[in-house]
């Protein structure tokens, strides 16, 4: 059993000026993303007026709270989005979407089922991210207490939504997911970002390593280096131009309704999966080169909060109940 338990808390002292101890979320929000912009880029943001796709971000996470912003961060609605999106879009046969197999909060459940699961699964929140569990029961033998308690704590409301501010995840569903495992520790996540419906670049990388190498590249397969401290030798595998193309594509379809969105796939086995999305990337802090920065800035064109989305009820619909997975129904 493979745990990413979400971000290790600061000890004493360090925890009395670390965003992660236990002062700095009864800060005003606003003032938490200023100082949050300033730790990681050095610079005071502008976030009345945003220009820089770093500084919009923080803009949605100050001000945006629409219902299809909650459903990016739900895990189960943003699957359902997909899988709609994929339909009307005509891919459903060539991207494909994990089996759900179990979905609830008391894994008593789940253990009575466990009998019926596949050796490999993953389980995970619905409603936070950097938490997973990697399942290979033929290798181990699952520890259940283990994850018994670290799945009360994966239940509990957690920096995502406290700290950082990050307000869809606390509208997503408190609710615990098990899903297919799909590929290996060497599988590649293809990670693309797109501004009002358009891919305007990707990346890719290994989905079990982090700080690895990665490709970055445009839409025509064109390498870049957006970061700062990136300008060096990359010798991630390259992905087949033909997957390349259907990320964008379903990519293309996922994110039309948002003004911006990462959408997340797999590459494993010859074929695509979706993944996740991601209306929070890296929380608008990385350190992106200015030139890329104020680029994918001037791509992304801002909601107006004040005008109704006709396609309001649907997406509301989306997040409303307790799906039940294939060996709950």
């Amino acid at each position: 059993m493979i745990v990413r338990d979400g971000p290790v808390r600061p000890s004493f002292p360090l925890a009395l000026i670390h965003p992660l101890g236990p002062l700095f979320w009864r800060l005003p929000l606003s003032l938490r993303r200023h100082l949050l912009y300033l730790r990681a880029l050095r610079r005071w943001g502008n976030f009345r007026t945003p220009q820089l796709a770093g500084e919009k971000m923080q803009w949605r996470i100050i001000n945006d709270k629409r219902t299809l912003i909650a459903l990016a961060e739900d895990k189960l609605a943003s699957r359902e989005l997909q899988r709609i999106a994929l339909v009307n879009a005509g891919l459903q046969s060539v991207v494909k979407i994990p089996e759900t197999f179990w979905v609830g909060t008391d894994l008593r459940e789940l253990q009575a089922i466990a009998h019926r699961l596949p050796d490999r699964w993953v389980l995970k929140p619905n409603h936070s991210c950097g938490r997973i569990m990697f399942v290979d029961s033929a290798s181990e033998s699952f520890n259940w207490d283990v994850a018994h308690a670290i799945c009360g704590r994966w239940l509990a409301r957690d920096e995502e939504e406290l700290v950082f501010g990050h307000w869809a995840y606390s509208q997503a569903r408190r609710l615990l997911v098990v899903e297919e495992h799909i590929g290996d520790a060497d599988s590649t996540e293809i990670k693309v970002h797109t501004f009002g419906g358009t891919p305007e670049y990707l990346f890719h990388s290994n989905r079990m390593k982090t700080g690895g190498l990665y490709d970055c590249l445009l839409p025509d397969g064109t390498r870049f280096y957006p970061g700062e401290g990136d300008d060096r030798p990359q010798s991630f595998p390259t992905i087949p131009d033909v997957i390349r193309h259907r990320a964008l594509e379903a990519a293309r379809a996922i994110s039309a309704p948002f003004d911006e969105i990462r959408t997340d796939f797999h590459f494993a086995d010859g074929e695509l999966w979706c993944s996740e999305i991601s209306a929070y990337t890296a929380s608008g802090l990385a350190r992106t080169l200015p030139k890329y920065d104020a680029l994918f800035g001037s791509r992304w064109h801002l909601p107006d909060l004040t005008a109704a989305d006709p396609r309001e009820s649907e997406w509301r619909a989306l997040l409303e109940g307790t799906p039940k997975g294939t060996l709950q129904r």
